[in-house]
């Protein structure tokens, strides 16, 4: 019994000394961001907005203060470089403040150990087929220091630095808009018509409005066939066999009545309508269909 009972308090300063060092009070606080991947791209190719607004998660080693605190930040630069993106080499210019984005403060909320660093990605011609680098660093200040960067776990890296890539350009036909007759492919299909960029980009501006209407369902849609409706595997057409109800009524029949309207004003740009769909003139097949 005398051996438990001295042992006993060993055990509890090896327990409590991590921790003890930790919560010391008189250490300066350590700030990191938490980021998921070691190549983070925003790009706008997908989206009709001309800016988006993008948060950064950042947390605290150490404790919650009484009051508001602001942290420092150093924005870098680097000469000109590229990147490697599937086969394509693109070129990576580093982004300008006020003409590529906009950067806010990075406040810590007083009562808590997180916080966000918001920026305002600006569209621009100049990401065309470039890749803007946003390099932003945690400095030393009198109310924190940077956390040693950690990378063991590629899922949620621990860093001081935060580093963006920002582009644009036009998107590629995804292969399940496709039709294949007669052994080609045909960048067409029997409810959407041609495949045109900006097409790709008010469908998925109306697939991503279906939380305002239905949130759980667009949750079951996210899984099933990811953000950019992108998922591997996908089957030609497949809006027409999968979930044909949801398709027509949410995305599909708001896309066909959006480009009858529009083609009414932009004739030069002009598809056909018609019942049913037909490859050989490229005409739009109505979508009330796929509710019967």
């Amino acid at each position: 019994m005398k051996r438990l009972i001295l042992l006993l308090p060993v055990l509890l300063i090896a327990g409590c000394k991590g921790t003890w060092l930790m919560y010391d009070t008189t250490q300066t606080d350590r700030l990191y961001f938490t980021v998921e991947g070691e190549f983070n791209v925003v790009s706008f190719s997908l989206l009709t907005e001309t800016s988006v607004d993008y948060e950064a998660a950042v947390t605290v080693l150490g404790t919650p203060k009484d009051h508001e605190r602001k942290a420092t930040l150093k924005v870098l630069e680097q000469a000109p470089g590229t990147v490697q993106v599937g086969s394509e080499t693109l070129t990576v210019q580093t982004a300008v403040q006020g003409v590529d984005y906009t950067l806010g403060e990075l406040v810590i909320p007083a009562g808590s150990t997180t916080g966000k660093l918001s920026l305002k990605l600006l569209r621009n011609p100049g990401m065309v087929d470039v890749y803007k680098k946003i390099d932003i660093r945690i400095e030393p200040s009198g109310e924190f220091l940077p956390m040693d960067a950690d990378s063991t776990s590629m899922k949620a890296i621990i860093t001081p630095e935060l580093v963006l890539y920002v582009t644009d350009g036009e998107p590629s036909c995804p292969e399940w808009w496709k039709t294949e007759a007669g052994g080609q492919d045909y960048q067409w299909g029997a409810y959407y018509g041609t495949f045109k960029p900006a097409k790709f980009r008010k469908m998925l501006e109306y697939y991503h409005a279906i939380p305002q209407k239905n949130a759980p369902l667009y949750e079951e849609l996210l899984v099933k066939y990811g953000y950019n409706i992108d998922n591997p595997g996908l089957e030609r057409n497949f809006m027409s066999k999968q979930d044909q109800s949801v398709w027509a009524t949410y995305v599909l029949i708001p896309l066909h009545d959006y480009y009858v309207a529009y083609y009414a004003t932009h004739p030069e740009e002009a598809e056909t309508f018609a019942e049913t769909g037909d490859l050989t003139t490229r005409t739009w097949g109505n979508p009330l269909r796929l509710l019967r």
